[in-house]
């Protein structure tokens, strides 16, 4: 792991990563939802921007977890029906 300094809302953390430049890509995402956040309700505090983009990055991936579920179970039903179209040749 490597050390990676990042500001987020202006405030410094140094943080350990497998991936820095990764991590620092993700905080750069970060710093600009809680900008979005902070354009729509600039009566917020740090911690309330930050609740919202948690809770907005859970909505998302919760929807990529059931696409993805969706995804892999359409995946299996193809290679069952070219499993059946192969074995029948």
């Amino acid at each position: 792991m490597q050390s990676v300094e990042v500001e987020i809302y202006g405030r410094k953390f140094k943080l350990r990563s497998d991936n820095p430049d990764a991590t620092i890509e993700i905080v750069d995402e970060l710093n600009r939802k809680l900008a979005q956040f902070r354009e729509q309700y600039d009566n917020l505090d740090f911690t309330r921007l930050l609740l919202l983009v948690t809770l907005q990055q859970q909505e998302e991936t919760h929807e990529l977890i059931i696409k993805n579920r969706d995804l892999s179970s359409d995946l299996e039903r193809m290679n069952q029906m070219i499993s059946k179209i192969i074995g029948d040749i």
